[in-house]
């Protein structure tokens, strides 16, 4: 149970708060880099409780702007992109990729342009998505995971928007407890090959063990199977203050969801899958595409506005589905925006919740950090790129800590051939 105070703290992010200086610390994935067209028409992008908008020019390096124009406030999303350049059309004033103003037809001394500063923001191209800076200062390191290294060949980013606060969804996937009986339709299926969610069958009690991390927070979660003498073991890489690395056998598919914060009550929600094996669409989980539209850039449109995401009642009478809803996926939409901002005030937390509670602490603590203007982000310290969540089924004399140590560091040294590092980093 939290104070209205802290409750506050970790779900509002309106311009001002503590909430929105922390995560203008960090890389943010905003729109896939196959939404910009070459000389196309300018994206609308809100985060944060802020409007933005993105462009690609004819040398293709794309440009994130504020989307009001700084003259007269008209949105630069109707500006016309040409010669690497967006250009408002009520009075023509121009913008490159960096956000400097090129042009101003209606002034007789073009030196004014100078004066108009603070309009773009920084920019990388990683993974199929397109990444900004929207903090003050140099941004850190960049979050290089092991897909932003891959071709679009072999990492597949997915977004879509639910009407939820962004925290309801982040601790969703913190939790484990849930996805037996939530995503039961799934883990019950024996038809469905997803190893990584059926590695959860028969025990919706886990034991959780955690590891505080530079990054963020690992999280064990222990079962005991009650089918054969292993245990299942699945470890969640939590990576302050929105990513969550789901747990996945080593024959799967990497997997990470992304929440971000569009405003309090709606979020950008990725779901990134790689493979460097082999094409990523040969390997997708099944539960990757179920019941979602085609697109990449918003496989949620159809249903959102939905109510309870098409619910099924008679099914659930019939015992056909456990949630009456299609898709693992949308079983969690569903679950998130039922009450978009939850009053955690009223909540009563069990043992199989100690996850939100340190995943809680540890962004109440780094976002009191932002708003001291301390270290928040501790990029240096970090070793993205051999992040990768696990499933597996372990004997139960088996340290999980150093088992899953191992399997790090047998991703590091194939990540890293050209030094062949091996340390962990704690």
């Amino acid at each position: 149970m939290l104070t209205y105070e802290q409750n506050r703290l970790i779900t509002d992010v309106s311009v001002g708060t503590a909430l929105n200086k922390y995560w203008k610390k960090f890389w943010i994935p905003v729109l896939r880099s196959a939404a910009l067209e070459v000389d196309g028409a300018p994206k609308k992008v809100e985060i944060l409780c802020e409007k933005y908008v993105a462009f690609r020019g004819n040398n293709g390096k794309v440009g994130f702007l504020y989307e009001a124009c700084p003259h007269r406030g008209v949105s630069l999303a109707m500006g016309r992109n040409e010669n690497n350049r967006l250009t408002c059309i009520f009075h023509g004033w121009s913008f490159d990729a960096d956000g400097h103003c090129t042009h101003m037809p209606t002034e007789k001394d073009q030196s004014f342009c100078s004066k108009v500063k603070g309009q773009g923001f920084p920019v990388k191209e990683a993974g199929g998505i397109v990444w900004v800076y929207l903090g003050d200062g140099e941004p850190p390191k960049f979050n290089d995971y092991a897909f932003t290294l891959l071709d679009d060949q072999h990492v597949r980013p997915r977004a879509s928007y639910n009407e939820a606060n962004w925290l309801q969804n982040v601790e969703t996937l913190l939790d484990s407890a849930h996805i037996n009986l939530l995503h039961s339709n799934t883990t019950d299926n024996k038809g469905i090959p997803q190893y990584g969610l059926q590695l959860t069958a028969g025990n919706n009690t886990p034991k959780y063990t955690f590891e505080p991390r530079p990054y963020g927070l690992r999280s064990y979660s222990l079962r005991n199977n009650p089918d054969v003498e292993l245990d299942n073991l699945r470890v969640t890489e939590y990576v302050a203050p929105g990513t969550a690395f789901i747990g996945t056998t080593d024959e799967e598919a990497g997997f990470v969801i992304i929440v971000v914060p569009v405003n309090n009550t709606r979020s950008l929600q990725w779901y990134i899958y790689w493979d460097e094996r082999q094409p990523i669409n040969n390997n997708l989980p099944d539960f990757a595409l179920m019941a979602t539209d085609e697109s990449d850039d918003n496989f949620a449109a159809s249903r959102q506005g939905t109510p309870m995401y098409g619910q099924d009642r008679q099914a659930m009478k019939e015992g056909k589905s456990w949630s009456g809803i299609p898709g693992v996926i949308f079983e969690d939409y569903a679950v998130a925006e039922s009450i978009p901002v939850v009053d955690r005030t009223r909540e009563f937390l069990g043992s199989g919740d100690l996850a939100i509670v340190r995943m809680r602490r540890v962004l109440m603590e780094r976002i009191k950090l932002a708003a001291e203007d301390k270290e928040c982000v501790f990029a240096e310290e970090s070793d993205y790129r051999s992040l990768r969540a696990l499933a597996d089924m372990i004997t139960k004399d088996t340290d999980i800590k150093q088992h899953t140590y191992a399997k790090e560091d047998a991703r590091r040294i194939a990540l890293y051939p050209e030094s062949n590092e091996q340390k962990t980093i704690v």
